[in-house]
């Protein structure tokens, strides 16, 4: 996003370098803001904290992590979040930004991008050493990652970080549209709920009218307080309430967890079984929790599908 390069190359308390950013989180929400009272000016703080937010958070990312077929064996990071190393093969070809990246890139075979996974954990029986003594049928805690997405491509690490910190600024604004749109959907089931009313009112007996006159009195008042949070010189709320305060909407922290070779749970004072690992878990971005983590992928396979099909038959026909 050129956008996010040059706020974050220069200096986004510019007005001429932050009225990009509030044009587009604005058309986000709703165009017709740019032809309210006191735009673009009241939506330059909210903005600039989210902006400056989104780009402190994508600055505290751990990595770039190195993900190749080699670094599945010698790195305790790349194994733990990877089953084999077809998996690594098959999260890079699956990912569409990444594919679109090396058709536009056609010369280049490295990138830098951010990769988010879902980390599991569920319990099954298995093998514990004590010492010399092999205990059979031993509860475990397994970690294991599925789900892994890779978006937001670059050649260079820093103009990575910068297309995901538009990210991060990008799922803040969405935060403000959702707050309308809950509201225009309550507005709208508040009008159904009313039109019921009226016609169980024309219907309704004489002993029944003075109940139902007083819900829809409750009703109409009700609608018309959404109807006020929906005048569009109140949507600036909407802007404050998150934007002002975005550590509250989406947020990055770190997870410290002892996992052995084979992605074994260890305790702390169990550690020389397993090595600790250091996870940092984007919360807010979606209803889900990810497991995100910069990487760096150099000579990247780009065998097709069919081809690694082939390659795989003549391997089982050895």
């Amino acid at each position: 996003m050129n956008i996010f390069r040059h706020l974050f190359g220069t200096h986004p308390k510019d007005a001429s370098n932050l009225l990009p950013a509030i044009e587009l989180a604005v058309s986000k929400v709703e165009p017709l803001l740019k032809q309210t009272h006191g735009y673009p000016d009241v939506y330059r703080k909210p903005v600039l904290t989210a902006l400056e937010y989104a780009h402190s958070l994508a600055l505290r990312v751990s990595g770039p992590l190195a993900v190749n077929l080699d670094t599945y064996a010698s790195d305790t990071y790349v194994h733990a979040i990877f089953s084999s190393r077809d998996h690594i093969l098959e999260a890079f070809q699956a990912s569409r930004a990444i594919q679109d990246y090396l058709r536009e890139h056609p010369a280049t075979d490295e990138v830098f991008a951010l990769m988010g996974m879902r980390r599991r954990e569920k319990t099954l029986m298995g093998m514990e050493l004590s010492g010399q003594v092999i205990h059979r049928d031993v509860l475990q805690q397994v970690i294991y990652f599925t789900s892994h997405t890779i978006v937001d491509p670059a050649p260079t690490e820093a103009e990575a970080r910068e297309q995901v910190a538009g990210s991060f600024f990008n799922n803040l604004v969405s935060k403000v549209a959702l707050r309308v749109t809950l509201r225009k959907e309550e507005m709208q089931s508040q009008r159904q709920e009313m039109n019921l009313l009226k016609a169980n009112l024309h219907t309704a007996s004489a002993e029944a009218r003075p109940a139902l006159e007083n819900e829809l009195s409750k009703m109409l008042a009700k609608i018309q307080a959404t109807a006020h949070t929906l005048e569009l010189h109140n949507y600036l709320d909407d802007f404050e309430a998150v934007l002002l305060n975005p550590e509250q909407h989406l947020s990055l922290n770190q997870s410290n967890i002892i996992i052995d070779s084979m992605g074994v749970r260890r305790e702390s004072d169990k550690s020389e079984q397993g090595e600790a690992i250091i996870f940092d878990d984007l919360v807010g971005f979606d209803h889900r929790k990810w497991t995100v983590t910069m990487v760096h992928c150099h000579n990247l396979q780009r065998e097709t599908f069919a081809e690694r099909l082939e390659t795989a038959y003549r391997g089982l026909s050895i």
